[in-house]
């Protein structure tokens, strides 16, 4: 029983820990599995990685092989957005 309740305390502290930033409806999620080698395209793309910062990838697929980023738009990032 007492570690059924640690581990319902813990279960608690690790959720409250989780990032909540709600991702714009102009991006493309990145899906599925995580790319590990991409194409030397420059096709620039700006991608909300998941503490909602914004950062400019050379493209779709080096933006998406980062865990961290969730999706992107195209262009590069512009400053102040």
């Amino acid at each position: 029983m007492r570690i059924k309740g640690i581990l319902c305390c813990l279960a608690v502290l690790v959720s409250g820990c989780q990032s909540t930033v709600e991702r714009p409806a102009n991006l493309t999620a990145c899906q599925g599995v995580r790319p590990q080698v991409c194409t030397m395209i420059y096709k620039p793309v700006c991608a909300m990685e998941k503490e909602g910062q914004f950062r400019t990838y050379a493209s779709e697929c080096t933006a998406c092989s980062h865990e961290e980023v969730v999706g992107y738009q195209q262009g590069e990032c512009v400053e102040g957005e």
